[in-house]
């Protein structure tokens, strides 16, 4: 991730060496690719997940058939933890939008791993808390920020999934969505994203290469600053 001072406290840190030891011996190693539905609408979760590579969508079925993003998850993050415990139909559905290779850790394993490492049952129930204060901000963000605050939100959430990087002219995001599902995500609409993106590139903020997209360090420094001082 960047320096530690721009960290977004409400967005899911990366998983202990503790419980990656956990899902690594008590789980085992599933792949889907890109566009497979790992959970879907109505299911009862039977396992925890852990993202070791790709990215995961929240999604919301719409009366179409087509989905919506509501969040997305990417390396080093745990998610169906609590939906394995509370063992109701899940509301939304979980797909791969990029090719994934996920930990399963079976609801038994999970119970007996909180039952005799109370560290690790805390390090679960935190998780579990982190995605609730994610849910949160994702509404506090829908409602309150204004548009161009919103983008930058976007991006300072996918450099979380970074490593540590020292300042540097340029930062090259994670992940590349379209301007759809950015949209979906924060609550913009296509045309809204696009119009944003396409003033930041006029005025050498971002840039794409290789269809990779990078942030500018004013970017981030600047508008980051403003972003929690003025909101």
């Amino acid at each position: 991730m960047l320096h530690s001072s721009m960290y977004l406290e409400w967005e899911n840190p990366p998983v202990s060496d503790r419980f990656l030891d956990f899902v690594q011996k008590k789980g085992f190693v599933a792949y889907f690719k890109k566009g497979t539905t790992i959970l879907h609408v109505g299911e009862i979760v039977q396992h925890g997940y852990y993202i070791d590579k790709g990215w995961v969508a929240l999604c919301f079925n719409q009366s179409t058939g087509d989905y919506r993003f509501a969040s997305i998850l990417g390396p080093r993050r745990p998610f169906g933890l609590a939906s394995a415990f509370e063992q109701v139909p899940i509301p939304l559905a979980f797909k791969a939008i990029r090719d994934c290779e996920l930990y399963l850790v079976s609801r038994d394993d999970l119970i007996k791993g909180i039952s005799e490492d109370t560290n690790l049952a805390l390090e679960m129930f935190k998780n579990i808390f982190a995605r609730c204060k994610s849910a949160y901000q994702t509404i506090n963000l829908s409602t309150s920020f204004p548009a161009e605050k919103k983008v930058i939100y976007y991006f300072m959430t996918l450099l979380q999934y970074t490593d540590y990087q020292e300042p540097t002219d340029w930062y090259e995001l994670p992940l590349n969505l379209s301007h759809t599902e950015i949209g979906q995500l924060i609550g913009l609409s296509r045309v809204s994203v696009c119009n944003i993106f396409n003033q930041h590139r006029a005025e050498g903020k971002i840039k794409f290469s290789k269809g990779k997209l990078f942030v500018s360090n004013q970017l981030i420094d600047d508008e980051y600053i403003n972003l929690f001082l003025d909101t």
